[in-house]
């Protein structure tokens, strides 16, 4: 028969108490439980625990011996479910959420402030890749939540859009065919040099999404990790792109890149969360995606 953590508190109070009826009375017990569960110990262990000199137990070497162990072990497990009580309560912990780079490096932040104002204690990591990462690590379990600007098209992850946001085609501020325009239809961009974020962007997947179901195909000649890498090259000339809002609104109100709008075309999209459907979130993370949906 196992060990139990009740056997070893019975016979911990019993060592020190050193009177059965006045343990059995402190732990609300019979005294024949307390008895029993002292006898189960020692036919556990194989050896006996107390000698009984008169009617009082008086602790054998071995019984010596697991009583100052039984204090260690016991002392771990109140330990352990006070702990384990603050994890499910979200006091303390770490929270590890991947985010794709528009998202990462712009819109998630003010949630992380706001929830390390709430939990102090609590650590927050963010891993920042594109869409095609991050589902991977979702996938991989490396960690349990994600927040992705791309659609996700996979059976295991359940999808929960959350907010949305707007992309917008950008050009150079002089010197370019559209540089004069506030807008433009889309097929005068048929043929038009684009600088773009790499394959695997949600960006760039909504962007020529977008771009294909109004009859033009993206000639992408120029692609890079970043947004903000991708709008200085639209600076210098290199030609157009198709960014956030939220990216380009600063080189925008800069006059460094001149933001055009396409007729027809929708470049709205959805920031969603993505997590496996086998999955449960920590409840750390449960708390961080209550604050996200709530704005």
């Amino acid at each position: 028969m196992p060990l139990t953590l009740t056997q070893l508190h019975t016979f911990a109070r019993l060592a020190e108490i050193g009177n059965f009826t006045r343990t059995a009375d402190e732990l609300a017990l019979s005294q024949p439980a307390v008895t029993q569960q002292v006898r189960a110990l020692a036919d556990h262990f194989g050896t006996p625990l107390f000698d009984m000199v008169g009617r009082r137990p008086v602790l054998t070497d071995a019984g010596a011996f697991l009583a100052q162990r039984a204090v260690d072990v016991l002392s771990a497990a109140a330990a352990l479910e006070r702990e384990m009580r603050e994890f499910a309560d979200a006091r303390f912990g770490t929270l590890d959420i991947g985010a794709t780079v528009t998202i990462g490096n712009y819109t998630v932040l003010p949630t992380v402030a706001a929830f390390r104002k709430a939990h102090p204690t609590a650590t927050v990591r963010l891993y920042v890749a594109n869409t095609v990462a991050m589902v991977a690590d979702i996938r991989s379990r490396r960690f349990g939540v994600a927040l992705v600007e791309g659609p996700v098209r996979d059976p295991k992850i359940l999808v929960e859009p959350y907010a949305t946001d707007e992309l917008t085609l950008i050009v150079p501020p002089h010197g370019h065919r559209l540089s004069d325009r506030t807008s433009i239809d889309p097929s005068e961009l048929d043929g038009e040099a684009f600088a773009a974020r790499e394959e695997g962007s949600g960006t760039r997947t909504v962007a020529e999404d977008a771009l294909r179901a109004a009859g033009v195909t993206p000639n992408v000649v120029l692609t890079l990790p970043s947004g903000e890498g991708v709008a200085r090259a639209v600076e210098a000339g290199v030609g157009v792109a198709i960014l956030p809002l939220i990216v380009v609104e600063r080189a925008v109100a800069a006059g460094r890149v001149r933001s055009v709008r396409v007729t027809g075309v929708d470049f709205t999209r959805p920031f969603s969360i993505i997590r496996l459907r086998e999955r449960t979130p920590s409840p750390l993370a449960q708390r961080f995606l209550t604050m996200l949906r709530g704005g």
